[in-house]
């Protein structure tokens, strides 16, 4: 009953949000515009057709025996979610590109405006290598050599910071609400091409990507879902052990290369960050480096056996009065931020300002950038991400909690003038967010449908789909076997699938009329398939492609 209740919750805003739409309005118009129209289902011939820019950034992200047994790709603007909780993992422009600010007063070129050059957030790697002069194993990341000056000596400390989901298109979604990191862009060096490289564009991988200066293909950590050696699915870095790397982190690397001088530590959110702080006392000569994520409840713990937690961080207090500071800044004590309540999830300013308390107190404390030794410390602003998932980036919340974020590095990087100096922050993203469907017009594709929809159809209700997540399916190998299915056989269903079989109504939405036959994926495809997808797509210039080939599982 509960779940018939909350489907009917979401059937029932899902009309509310769409009722009486102007003739003019984005899902209109896409009605009345050619849609992409496919000759084929095949596979390959569909994957091919996805276009090179897009086909590599999924070879990129794709790490076969972990990654989904069929991949998939939404016709864009579609996504993978609900009309009032979009998605945003897909290979489109979009979401991939992403704020690269680097700053550092006498340590990092002060550019004046925005560089029109790519980069990639893989970049972070060997710049950090060479800002401390340590020789990194080589990978695909390239030093961003416009941002640096000549020193004689490394910076006393290197802060990565994460603004989680806040791609280019949210920070010109909401062009006045982040002054401290435009002055950061304008007094440093910031790069308005620089992308995530890899889709999934997704917190673990891209986090993975930043850290160890690789992509998914290479480093293993292609989402928050994997398949894990046994052939289970499970979620990456589960119970925080940091053996889904493949890779070495630039913090691995430069903190054993330094004799493990270097102070190193993260504060962030969930155990899908650590891809950028790295593997800790797992590694051979490595150290317990700090970790501290985050709870509800002011504990903030790690794990043991890999990392430490200073027990100053157990608990650490602060965040209630955080809370009733926000609670009674509209006037009324009433619990509620926005009309949401603030003590529900991670989505409001006052996590904001604990967690840059929290910051600020480690540093103090374990007296980051107190030498010469360079210390590397790195954190994750989780509230930008969930916001846009709950609200979307075109929410007054969105704007809110980005100059929530933007007064927490104007905090960081004050302390850091006044305790270092020297030093370097650099400012990036995971992946950008989606429009809200009222702008877009996207349909949002229910992945719960999609797979019942494939289990009763292919397998006479047997559960065929053993997981979808928004770039592919998870297929159960036994109920294959049983229905005599192969990988193909369920991608060409998704590349027949319709908009009106994902809604399922007589009746679809208002302003969605004209749309039901239009297929909602550009493209799905085996992932054993990859190899014959990119000769289709790059033809004779496959092998010249520079495409990292990916290791065993």
């Amino acid at each position: 009953m509960i779940a018939l209740a909350v489907a009917a919750v979401v059937l029932t805003a899902a009309v509310l949000l769409l009722r009486d739409p102007a003739p003019s309005s984005p899902a209109a118009r896409l009605a009345q515009e050619e849609r992409q129209e496919f000759a084929t289902n095949d596979p390959v011939q569909r994957g091919c057709a996805l276009g090179k820019k897009l086909l590599r950034r999924v070879y990129l992200g794709t790490y076969p025996g972990r990654s989904e047994d069929i991949l998939y790709v939404p016709q864009y603007p579609n996504y993978q979610g609900t009309f009032n909780v979009p998605n945003h993992s897909g290979p489109w422009d979009y979401l991939q590109i992403v704020p690269l600010v680097l700053y550092g007063p006498g340590v990092i070129e002060a550019q004046g405006e925005p560089l029109d050059l790519p980069a990639s957030v893989a970049d972070v790697y060997a710049t950090a290598g060479s800002l401390t002069r340590v020789q990194l194993p080589a990978r695909r990341s390239d030093v961003l050599r416009d941002a640096l000056v000549d020193g004689e000596r490394p910076p006393k400390m290197i802060v990565t910071i994460v603004w989680d989901g806040v791609g280019r298109n949210v920070l010109e979604r909401w062009p006045d609400r982040w002054p401290t990191l435009a002055r950061m862009e304008r007094d440093g060096t910031s790069y308005l091409r620089a992308t995530v490289g890899s889709s999934p564009s997704i917190t673990p991988a891209t986090h993975s990507t930043l850290g160890t200066g690789a992509f998914p293909v290479e480093h293993g950590v292609t989402g928050i879902t994997l398949r894990g050696r046994n052939g289970e699915l499970r979620e990456a870095f589960a119970k925080r052990r940091p053996f889904d790397l493949r890779l070495t982190t630039f913090a691995d690397e430069i903190d054993r290369a330094l004799a493990n001088e270097p102070l190193v530590g993260m504060i962030a959110w969930r155990s899908w960050h650590m891809g950028m702080l790295g593997l800790g006392a797992a590694l051979e000569g490595g150290d317990h480096d700090l970790l501290g994520i985050v709870s509800h409840n002011e504990f903030i713990t790690g794990k043991d056996e890999f990392y430490r937690t200073p027990d100053f961080l157990k608990p650490y207090r602060g965040l209630d009065e955080r809370m009733d500071e926000l609670d009674r800044a509209d006037g009324e004590a009433d619990g509620l931020w926005m009309g949401h309540d603030i003590r529900e999830m991670h989505d409001n300013p006052a996590w904001v300002s604990y967690l840059t308390d929290v910051i600020l107190a480690t540093w103090e404390a374990e007296g980051f950038g107190a030498d010469d030794v360079p210390d590397l410390f790195f954190t994750n602003y989780k509230m930008s991400d969930i916001v846009g998932h709950q609200y979307t980036m075109d929410s007054e919340e969105m704007g809110v909690v980005l100059e929530a974020q933007d007064r927490a590095l104007r905090r960081l990087v004050r302390w850091l003038d006044r305790n270092v100096g020297d030093y370097v922050v650099i400012v990036t993203s995971d992946h950008g967010h989606t429009p809200d469907p009222r702008r877009s017009g996207a349909w949002p594709i229910a992945k719960g449908k999609l797979a019942d929809h494939i289990n009763r159809e292919l397998a006479g209700g047997d559960e065929v789909v053993a997981g979808i997540t928004a770039v592919g399916i998870y297929v159960d190998e036994d109920v294959m076997d049983a229905h005599d299915l192969d990988h193909d056989d369920i991608a060409r269903f998704v590349n027949d699938y319709t908009l009106a079989q994902n809604w399922g109504e007589e009746e679809l939405p208002p302003g969605y009329e004209g749309r039901a036959e239009e297929r909602l994926f550009s493209a799905a495809f085996p992932t054993a398939s990859m190899d014959e997808v990119i000769e289709c797509a790059f033809g004779d210039a496959a092998g010249d492609l520079a495409l990292p080939r990916p290791p065993s599982p």
